[in-house]
């Protein structure tokens, strides 16, 4: 596969499901606006922007492992293949959990969205832990994600606490 093909199903792919979330939408925020938020609270307006900017820069990410991957291939470097195959079934697996995260939000189920996004921040560490080990750059990019998922988190846990939906998360 062509470095240019690579980034061309990458890049594409991570837009794609980003514009895909009808969750994020501005008509199915209404149970949103009634809500009791904390006071940092980011406009609902930020939220698309911010996983189209995370979906873009993780599939640039997967690109340069994968194009690592490509180039290990020619040398007797099997660590760096395996590591890339961990790094990017991990990388699939939380793209595949955030890509709920939407759509339980706009189902108004605050704590199945804090679950579902504590996982793919899970397997977006690990992702991002196999990423460094073939390309700083493209670990480096997973760290940025990684530090923004982690805030939209900690954002999340605020809004299932000022909600009053805490008492319903399992111990």
């Amino acid at each position: 596969m062509s470095s240019w093909s690579a980034l061309s199903i990458a890049v594409p792919l991570g837009l794609g499901m980003a514009l895909a979330h009808g969750g994020l939408r501005s008509g199915s925020i209404g149970w949103y606006n009634r809500l009791r938020k904390p006071r940092c609270n980011p406009p609902h307006s930020v939220l698309l922007p911010l996983f189209a900017g995370i979906y873009t820069l993780q599939g640039i990410a997967s690109y340069l492992v994968a194009n690592e991957m490509t180039l290990a291939q020619h040398t007797v470097e099997s660590v760096a293949t395996r590591a890339g195959q961990l790094g990017l079934g991990f990388y699939w697996l939380e793209i595949t959990f955030l890509v709920f995260w939407p759509m339980l939000m706009s189902y108004e189920s605050l704590k199945l969205a804090l679950a579902d996004l504590v996982v793919a921040v899970g397997f977006q560490f690990l992702a991002m832990v196999q990423f460094f080990r073939l390309s700083v750059v493209g670990g480096l990019i997973m760290l940025v994600c990684f530090f923004a998922l982690s805030a939209l988190g900690v954002w999340n846990a605020a809004l299932v606490q000022k909600t009053g939906y805490l008492h319903m998360l399992p111990m």
